[in-house]
């Protein structure tokens, strides 16, 4: 259920100065001054009046050293009541109508939702819990039970307040080789956020990377938290929970200290949004004499509740979003900078990678492969668990995904078949074709055919499939599809298209191609800076440009008149030109690839030939006969010639 902010903030103007009087009242304070609005803060020891109303916020903060900030949802939900609850009060006493029918309902069709953990005793729970330093009150708080076994129960509520998940963990040190966590059998896993039907929306929102930490957060005082329920490296709760966390203007993000909660932290801040979200940096201090702190409940452990209050407050930000301090930037080392390959040793030793915040363009003749090396560079993607997106300007969706499906199948999986006429063709099996279906379920995702092809059309669902499903590697085919402006300000138009996909790039941190038609040229001539269609701003402003051009039966015949090094590149059946490389400072260097018509693969060797994707677990007794192309090196002949291997358009 999601409550309207405006809705909330019209039934705080109606109660006006009374939300002070109902707060003062609810947290039992005796000393308020109703004149001055303040009082002293009822979170922790003071002598002097630092907790003060704000008329315009409708809330009150604490200028002493908690640091608080606490309106009427806050106080409604700190005395057992869930959002939901608190804003169905706050309703009732503002005189405002709002249906709450949903709340308790299960709305989830074909869900197996989890049963409810009767608790008789909590004495494990609230002994291994205690000595991490988090109370019975929190414990309770955020109803965190005991199961028959002693073990520790996690309640995951929607913002229905119905139950959707329960998690386990065992009350006691985990030896090496037991399971640290795990959902209720026979009961399905919505990855849901850990209290967040505790959470006042109107507020900034910290999300922790477990429970324990959560429960630090809010032994400190720090009630709106909430924690990611699969771990560190499970990221589907942001696609889950998408429309929920969108009503935040702050989300605070703490991850652990180590390798894997930074790599979250990496991945999640562009999909939250970095321009409101903040990190907090947990330090290293001993424990006990011993180990550094690595997570919140640690720094709970070792430096109390102040510590870690003060650590949520303090969350870096930079005081304004669009700079930072040059002496904090770390000099970019490409070795460290993810992206994604291509799978083609040609083309990646020369390349690397296609870095993550990058623009490249891809252009070539008709017929030289631009298709096929892209799906091929998405089928790599998606076997490095890069999720992808593509739109297919000129291919139907049902034409790109066979290129998928070939490219995935290989020369293994593609059979010789007769059609109803009696021609023979080439096709994949049904068998084959359900596996790779339910190896990239969740990471393949294609523009629709029906959809309008405006650029801010396609920004728009290239923006929600990276922040919903995570996709990496985005790939655009091709410039002339995409309706930008036209007429006399056709060229600015695109020079401003080449410029939001850069911006898009790097503000989401993934890869984007730009696939751009070549201007009429000799069929023999590779693709240069000057032969990409269009203003010049567009091989000026992107990151890289690479062109393809098919080699000619002219070519190898009149091979002798050419220099050696083009000789060599003539026994090949693409050319692959990369025209301009501004990460590495180089142009115009020419790599050559064959092309295999039946699985439509570009390769080099026998290895990139007969190469596996994750989808296919069979094993192989036999190896594959040589293509045409490889037999006549291993023969030690430098031309191929006879059969014509097209590419595709």
């Amino acid at each position: 259920m999601r409550i309207d902010s405006g809705l909330i903030l019209e039934a705080k103007e109606k109660l006006g100065d009374e939300n002070a009087h109902i707060i003062v009242d609810e947290l039992g304070i005796a000393d308020f001054d109703e004149r001055n609005m303040k009082c002293c803060c009822p979170f922790h020891q003071e002598d002097h009046a630092s907790f003060i109303y704000n008329k315009k916020a409708y809330n009150f903060r604490c200028f002493g050293s908690c640091g608080r900030s606490y309106d009427i949802l806050d106080v409604f939900m700190h005395k057992g009541a869930t959002y939901a609850e608190a804003c169905k009060k706050l309703f009732e006493l503002a005189g405002i109508s709002h249906s709450f029918g949903e709340l308790g309902v299960k709305t989830r069709r074909h869900y197996k939702y989890p049963q409810e953990v009767l608790c008789t005793s909590k004495e494990k729970v609230y002994a291994y819990f205690g000595e991490r330093k988090i109370s019975k009150e929190t414990l309770d708080y955020a109803d965190v039970r005991q199961d028959e076994y002693g073990n520790a129960v996690f309640n995951y509520y929607d913002t229905n307040d119905v139950l959707t998940m329960v998690k386990y963990r065992p009350s006691h040190k985990v030896e090496h080789g037991q399971s640290k966590c795990w959902c209720q059998p026979g009961a399905d896993s919505a990855p849901l956020l850990f209290n967040m039907n505790r959470i006042n929306t109107n507020a900034p929102l910290l999300i922790c990377e477990g429970e324990p930490d959560c429960l630090s957060a809010i032994e400190a005082g720090f009630k709106n938290a909430v924690s990611v329920p699969l771990g560190s490296a499970n990221l589907h709760w942001i696609d889950e929970n998408l429309e929920w966390l969108d009503q935040f203007d702050s989300i605070i993000l703490c991850t652990d200290n180590d390798e894997a909660g930074l790599k979250m932290q990496k991945a999640c801040v562009p999909r939250l949004g970095s321009w409101r979200t903040k990190v907090v940096d947990i330090p290293r201090i001993k424990i006990a004499g011993r180990r550094m702190t690595k997570d919140l409940n640690e720094v709970l452990y070792a430096a109390g509740k102040e510590k870690v209050l003060e650590l949520i407050l303090d969350a870096k930000d930079s005081p304004v979003p669009s700079v930072a301090d040059l002496s904090d930037v770390e000099p970019t080392e490409y070795e460290d900078v993810d992206g994604v390959t291509f799978g083609l040793k040609a083309i990646d030793n020369e390349l690397m990678r296609l870095f993550f915040g990058t623009l490249t363009i891809v252009s070539g003749q008709p017929g030289a492969g631009k298709s096929s090396l892209l799906t091929q560079l998405m089928c790599n993607a998606l076997d490095h668990e890069n999720a992808a997106w593509i739109f297919s300007g000129e291919l139907p969706n049902g034409v790109e995904k066979s290129w998928f499906n070939y490219i995935f199948a290989g020369p293994r999986n593609i059979e010789n078949a007769v059609s109803l006429r009696g021609n023979p063709y080439k096709k994949i099996s049904g068998k084959t074709l359900g596996e790779i279906n339910k190896a990239y379920k969740g990471q393949w995702y294609i523009y629709r055919d029906d959809y309008d092809n405006a650029l801010d059309k396609l920004i728009g669902s290239m923006t929600d499939t990276v922040r919903k499903y995570g996709a990496r590697c985005l790939i655009l085919d091709n410039f002339m599809c995409i309706d930008t402006q036209s007429s006399d300000e056709e060229l600015r138009s695109q020079t401003q298209t080449i410029k939001k996909l850069i911006e898009f790039a790097k503000k989401y941190q993934v890869a984007v191609v730009l696939v751009c038609h070549p201007r009429k040229m000799d069929s023999s001539t590779n693709v240069g800076i000057y032969d990409i269609a269009g203003t010049s701003n567009i091989v000026n402003l992107a990151h890289r440009t690479i062109g393809l051009r098919r080699v000619t039966d002219a070519e190898r015949e009149n091979a002798a008149k050419y220099s050696e090094k083009r000789r060599k590149l003539l026994k090949y059946d693409v050319i692959v030109t990369i025209v301009k490389d501004r990460m590495f400072g180089r142009q115009n260097i020419d790599v050559g690839l064959y092309y295999d018509l039946h699985s439509r693969r570009f390769f080099s060797d026998m290895d990139e030939y007969d190469h596996k994707y994750n989808w296919d677990q069979k094993t192989y007794a036999s190896p594959l006969p040589l293509p045409p192309q490889l037999l006549a090196e291993q023969e030690g002949e430098e031309e191929v010639f006879g059969e014509a291997r097209d590419a595709d358009t």
